[in-house]
């Protein structure tokens, strides 16, 4: 199985298991990831990757990616939505620091964009559990602050 795949699988599995124990946020997060995941897998299938320049397509990508976590992080009446809209804004950080500097090693880009994935996810799955077991111990939670309003 190749790391796209077995990350794709991954992503499914976990926004499987937000839909089935987490809450409105947990539920909202996990489905964006994927949706951001399915379209950088069928970005990267359609063209060779290099990292050599900055990748648009993900750019574009990361950004709606984050403009939904955000969204999210913004109404969630919990914390870790700002750590996870936190983590995906370093991402399009650092497409804007390929885009000024190309003396950036390719293989560095690579790596903070391909990899601020997985401390997301963690996240995702603490807080759909510690929503999990809020529950289950009978505490009201709430999914959206009302604060707000």
């Amino acid at each position: 199985m190749t790391p796209i795949a077995a990350f794709l699988l991954l992503v499914a599995i976990l926004a499987i298991h937000a839909g089935w124990r987490g809450g409105a946020p947990e539920r909202l997060a996990a489905a964006a990831m994927l949706v951001a995941t399915i379209a950088t897998s069928v970005t990267n299938m359609q063209v060779a990757l290099s990292f050599r320049n900055v990748q648009w397509s993900i750019v574009w990508i990361d950004a709606a990616l984050l403009a939904a976590l955000l969204g999210i992080a913004l109404r969630a009446n919990r914390f870790w939505p700002l750590w996870v809209a936190a983590i995906q804004c370093l991402a399009l950080a650092a497409h804007a620091a390929r885009a000024f500097d190309a003396d950036i090693l390719p293989l560095a880009y690579w790596w903070i964009v391909g990899k601020l994935s997985y401390p997301m996810l963690l996240l995702l799955i603490i807080g759909t559990e510690r929503h999990h077991r809020r529950r289950r111990q009978g505490h009201r939670d709430p999914p959206w602050s009302l604060a707000s309003r």
